[in-house]
C-alpha cells in the first residue's frame, strides 16, 4: 500500500496527498492538483474498493462527464500511489509518506459531515500525518484543502485537530507552534453535482465543470493564487467577505432550493431531483421561497440582487439536466442538519436584519415537509440499528406514473433502501433517533384523532383536530426547531413560524392530503393555521415548547 505506481520512486513533483477518495475529491480536487502539474497520492479512509480498482489500472481512474444531450466524455487521471487507512499496514505506510515526499505542499481532505466531529478516526489520521510532516519536512508550508461542503470547514478542521488530547498536551508545544505557523487550514466551498456511472459506483459521473467549482480562502498568501486562478473552475478568495458570499450562494440558495424540493419529491414517489420540472407547482413554490425568504437573506449578506437572481436561474438549469438527476433519497440524508444550515439560516439572517420580517408560508412548508419525511410510519424497522426507521411515501395519485408490481427495492446508501412501488423507505434522522421518535409520537396522536381511516385523499379534504392534539404537535415541532442555533421561541417571528410549521406538519401527517395537495393549498391561500384556530392556542403550545426545551437541556438530554 502507498507504493509508487509510476516508477520505483515517487516523482519529484508529487506535492499532494489526499485523505478521502470520494467523488468530489476525484472529480474536483485531484484534477486541480493535476492541472498544477502535481503528482497525487490518494488514501481511501475505509475499505479498499477504489484502491483495488485504481491499483489494478496502474494508478489510473476515470471520471465521466455527461452533457445536456446525453453525451458522455470520459477523462482519465493518473495517481502516484493509492492505499487504504482502513487496514493497519496501509495506515503505517501512509504515515511514512512525508519522509518520502520532500516537495509536499497540499493535503486534500475529503470526508463527510460525520467525520468532521471531535475525536473521529480521520481527524486522528490527519493529525498524525501532520506530526509526521513536522518531523520529516518541518520547513514545508502545507495547505489543507477540504472538499466537504461545511461552512468554514478549514477553521473547523483546525479546531478538531487542536482538541485531540495528545495535541493539547505539554509535550506537543512545538507541534502546536508548527500547526499555527506552517499548516494552513483553508476554508473552501465545492460545487459540482456528482453521481456515479450506472452499474459502477466507483466511477464518478458528473455535470460539465461549473464556472465556480471550488472556492479556496487564502488570507495569508500561502497559495500560488495567480497560477490557481488559471485552472478552470477555481476561485481564490483573499478576504473573509468573499468566501462568505460563496457560502451564502451555495448553502442558502443552491442547496436550500434542493432541500426545499427533495423531501417533497421523495414523498411524491419521484426518484431523482430533476423530475421537479414535471410539476409546475414546484417551480412556482421555489420561486416564491426565493423571493420572500432566500433573496432578502442574500442581500443582507451583501450579495448583489442581480448576482443572486443569475445564480438561481443557472442553478435551476443545472437541476433540470435531463440525463443527470441526483437520487432524492440520497440527497435527503442528514435532513435536520441540512434544513438548519440551508433553509433556517436565511430565517436567522432575515430576523436579525429586517424588523418586520416574518418567515413565509413557503419556508414553513419546506421545513414541515422535511419533518414529514423524518416521521416513521411503523414502530420499528426490524433492523439492528435502533436509529434506522421506515417512512411511507404518499399514495399514488392519478397524475403519478403507474409502477410495476416488480419495481425493485434499491439501496440509496449503505443499509438504507427505498421502493417506489410499495412507497416504503428507510432513513436515519441523523439525530440518534431522537427527532424521529418525537415525531412518531406526535403523528400517532394526529392519526388516532382523525375521523377517517381511508387512504383516498379528497382534493379539498380538511380535518378538525382537538386543541390537545394540536398542542401536542406544536410542542413536538417547536422542540425540534428550538435546537436550531439562534431559534428563539420567545421572539414572535420564530413563534409564529413554529406555529405555521406545526399546522402544516399536522396536515401532512393527518392522512387527508398528499404533500403536493397541501402545497397547492399553500400556494392558493398562503394559509396554514386551520389546526390552530386562535392566537391563544398558538401561544399556549409555544410556552409549553419553551418549557419542555428548557427542561430537556436542564436534564442534559
Amino acid at each position: 500500500m502507498f507504493t509508487p505506481l509510476q516508477g520505483s520512486n515517487f516523482a519529484e513533483n508529487t506535492r499532494a496527498v489526499c485523505i478521502g477518495s470520494g467523488r468530489f475529491m476525484r472529480a474536483v480536487l485531484v484534477p486541480v492538483f493535476r492541472a498544477l502539474d502535481s503528482g497525487v497520492v490518494v488514501a481511501q479512509t475505509r475499505g479498499t474498493s477504489f484502491v483495488s480498482a485504481c491499483a489494478a489500472a496502474k494508478g489510473k481512474y476515470e471520471v465521466d462527464t455527461i452533457d445536456s444531450e446525453g453525451h458522455v466524455d470520459t477523462t482519465v487521471f493518473e495517481l502516484e500511489a493509492v492505499g487504504s487507512l482502513g487496514v493497519a499496514e496501509g495506515r503505517a505506510a501512509f504515515l511514512s509518506l512525508p519522509a518520502k515526499l520532500p516537495q509536499l505542499k497540499y493535503v486534500g481532505f475529503g470526508v463527510t459531515e460525520a467525520g468532521l466531529q471531535s475525536g473521529t478516526q480521520v481527524i486522528k489520521d490527519l493529525a498524525e500525518f501532520l506530526q509526521a510532516a513536522f518531523k520529516a519536512i518541518p520547513d514545508n508550508d502545507l495547505s489543507i484543502i477540504n472538499t466537504d461542503n461545511f461552512p468554514n470547514n478549514g477553521d473547523h478542521i483546525k479546531k478538531l485537530v487542536f482538541e485531540l488530547d495528545w495535541v493539547k498536551s505539554d509535550n506537543a508545544t512545538a507541534f502546536r507552534g508548527y500547526l499555527d505557523s506552517k499548516v494552513h487550514f483553508h476554508n473552501t466551498m465545492v460545487d459540482r453535482i456528482t453521481n456515479h456511472r450506472a452499474g459502477d459506483s466507483v466511477v464518478p459521473l458528473t455535470e460539465p465543470l461549473p464556472a465556480k467549482a471550488i472556492s479556496i480562502e487564502d488570507l495569508n498568501g500561502a497559495l500560488d493564487a495567480e497560477r490557481l486562478r488559471k485552472v478552470p473552475g477555481v476561485h481564490v478568495r483573499t478576504s473573509k467577505s468573499e468566501i462568505a458570499k460563496d457560502y451564502l450562494l451555495k448553502f442558502s440558495l443552491g442547496n436550500a432550493v434542493n432541500s426545499a424540493m427533495v423531501y417533497l419529491l421523495a414523498l411524491s414517489r419521484q426518484r431523482t431531483a430533476n423530475q421537479f420540472q414535471k410539476f409546475p407547482i414546484i417551480s412556482e413554490y421555489l420561486d416564491a421561497l426565493f423571493d420572500k425568504d432566500i433573496l432578502p437573506a442574500l442581500i443582507a449578506g451583501e450579495v448583489g440582487e442581480q448576482e443572486a437572481r443569475q445564480f438561481y436561474a443557472e442553478w435551476l438549469v443545472r437541476m433540470k439536466h435531463p440525463h443527470f438527476g441526483l437520487d432524492n433519497f440520497w440527497v435527503s440524508q442528514n435532513a435536520l442538519l441540512r434544513v438548519y444550515v440551508r433553509l433556517l439560516n436565511s430565517v436567522n439572517i432575515n430576523v436579525a436584519h429586517y424588523e418586520n420580517y416574518r418567515p413565509s408560508k413557503f419556508m414553513a412548508y419546506a421545513t414541515a415537509v422535511a419533518l414529514r419525511f423524518l416521521t416513521p410510519w411503523q414502530a420499528d424497522s426490524k433492523r439492528e440499528a435502533s436509529t434506522v426507521f421506515v417512512g411511507q411515501m404518499d399514495p399514488i395519485q392519478n397524475s403519478a406514473p403507474i409502477f410495476s408490481l416488480t419495481e425493485k427495492t434499491w439501496s440509496y446508501d449503505t443499509g438504507l433502501t427505498a421502493n417506489l412501488s410499495t412507497g416504503k423507505y428507510e432513513f436515519d434522522d441523523g439525530e440518534n433517533g431522537r427527532v424521529s421518535r418525537l415525531l412518531w409520537r406526535a403523528s400517532q396522536q394526529v392519526l388516532e384523532a382523525s375521523k377517517s381511516s381511508s387512504n383516498d385523499f379528497p382534493k379539498s379534504a380538511r380535518a378538525e383536530s382537538s386543541s390537545e392534539v394540536s398542542s401536542g404537535v406544536g410542542v413536538a415541532v417547536a422542540s425540534v426547531l428550538s435546537s436550531v442555533k439562534g431559534f428563539d421561541l420567545t421572539n414572535d417571528a420564530y413563534a409564529s413560524f413554529a406555529a405555521d410549521v406545526a399546522a402544516l406538519y399536522q396536515r401532512l401527517v393527518s392522512g387527508k392530503q398528499t404533500a403536493l395537495e397541501t402545497l397547492e393549498d399553500v400556494l392558493r391561500n398562503h394559509h396554514t393555521s386551520e389546526f390552530l384556530a386562535t392566537r391563544e392556542e398558538v401561544a399556549t403550545f409555544v410556552r409549553e415548547a419553551v418549557a419542555s426545551s428548557r427542561q430537556t437541556h436542564a436534564l442534559g438530554c
